[in-house]
């Protein structure tokens, strides 16, 4: 055909539309959504003592602060679609990538699945009717982000900045007056468990708490000015999520015996329900199923960049590079909505919930590495932020993960197990896509 004759290109350039208040929301709103919620009752029932409650979150939040501080310096040198991916390429090779890009998408849309799960039993709580519709409910939930995402990036970018507003708000609220409650009285504690799984357990729960620290990464091809907005989004994103989790759990200390913490579904709402009553504990409800659905809004959209990144360099078909002139790849966030749909319609999310926090800490672990290797292999790239301790701060940060992932293979090797037979599915399709360019 001649090229005069030949259809047009369809684009396969992001927009760049996205600025610091929305790396902000995307960091924020994407990792204190859930992590408000069951992550309190669950650290403590683990752990087993207030002062180890807060010795886990403080440990959490400095583990998720040298992380951003470690991948900020590549998310500002490298600013492109689809997360981890384009750093493993970028220091690894081909092939790490695309198990590094697999597991990555599979744990967003688990995760996905579950943030719509749990939003629709909040939502059955709020309106008993709906009871025996969870699945239901959450595929409604996820229909209604993809029609969102499917009309562009303002819209969704406006969505998640609302929601995560709408949540601060009222998380700021509730933990002012919650001070305005007398002291809990002690209560009789259990014993902590012994070994190492209630530990591991703990540290499952608060690394799935603040996942989410990373999430400017994904859209830093999308921003006006990604060398200044992504460090600034991760920084100053992990900071104040650290200072609302201390927050919220000193608050919850005060105003609740350690043995009802432990044993409420959802201890912020009975702490509104000590401040307001009833309707104290249903307005807990409305920010619990706003704060799931700016984690839905968020894992979406990193899963659909994930795709896009795969489509573009020629690792899956290049329709999944399309983007709609609004600048969604649709194409990529419909592959989205399909996986995380099957999810909710099954029920397996739940199961996989273990697993997402060893898939996490893996390509936590493969990007600082990756800092490791480009300040040895391509130091001449351009370097916007710089890790402040480096190599120092790093290694910790690499040593931490490690010593995690170690402590999971060891104390629950059936997970382990799991999720190294989800990496491994990237194989045969690294192969699949290789066999055509051989």
């Amino acid at each position: 055909m001649p090229p005069a004759l030949l259809p047009p290109a369809r684009p396969s350039r992001l927009l760049r539309l996205l600025g610091l208040g929305f790396g902000l929301a995307v960091v924020v709103g994407g990792t204190t959504g859930t992590g408000i919620l069951r992550s309190p009752r669950e650290v403590a029932e683990a752990v087993g003592s207030p002062s180890g409650v807060l010795l886990v979150w403080l440990a959490g939040g400095v583990y998720a602060l040298l992380g951003a501080n470690a991948i900020a310096e590549l998310g500002a040198m490298l600013p492109q679609a689809g997360g981890w991916y384009g750093y493993a390429h970028r220091a690894f090779g081909e092939f790490v990538a695309v198990v590094v890009a697999w597991g990555d998408w599979v744990s967003s849309c688990v995760t996905a699945a579950l943030v719509a799960l749990l939003m629709s039993t909040y939502l059955v709580l709020l309106f008993p009717v709906l009871a025996g519709y969870e699945r239901m409910v959450g595929l409604a939930a996820v229909g209604v982000l993809g029609l969102v995402q499917w009309r562009g990036l303002r819209e969704a970018s406006r969505f998640q900045e609302l929601t995560a507003l709408l949540v601060a708000g009222a998380l700021l609220v509730l933990l002012v007056g919650s001070w305005w409650l007398p002291a809990a009285p002690a209560a009789a504690m259990g014993p902590p468990g012994n070994g190492l799984l209630p530990l591991v357990v703990a540290f499952q729960a608060v690394i799935f708490a603040y996942d989410g620290w990373y999430a400017a990464i994904y859209f830093a091809e999308e921003d006006h000015d990604p060398a200044r907005t992504v460090p600034r989004s991760m920084l100053g994103g992990v900071g104040l999520v650290i200072l609302i989790y201390a927050l919220l759990n000193a608050a919850l200390l005060h105003a609740l015996p350690f043995q009802q913490l432990v044993g409420a579904e959802l201890p912020l709402a009975e702490v509104a329900d000590r401040l307001l009553g009833e309707w104290g504990r249903r307005a807990m409800l409305v920010v619990a199923i706003l704060g799931h659905l700016g984690v839905l809004n968020s894992v979406l959209l990193m899963a659909t960049r994930v795709l896009f990144a795969l489509g573009r360099d020629g690792l899956l078909p290049p329709p999944l590079a399309r983007v709609h002139t609004a600048g969604t790849p649709r194409p990529a966030l419909l592959v989205a909505l399909l996986l995380t749909a099957a999810l909710v319609a099954t029920g397996t999310a739940g199961q996989l919930l273990a697993v997402t926090s060893i898939l996490f800490v893996s390509y936590y672990a493969v990007g600082f590495a990756a800092v490791l290797r480009l300040r040895r292999t391509a130091p001449e790239l351009p370097r916007p932020y710089r890790t402040w301790g480096y190599p120092f701060t790093t290694w910790i940060a690499l040593l931490g993960s490690l010593a995690f992932l170690v402590s999971n293979a060891v104390a629950e090797p059936g997970n382990t197990l799991l999720a190294m037979a989800l990496v491994a599915g990237s194989y045969p399709l690294w192969r699949f896509v290789k066999k055509p360019a051989a």
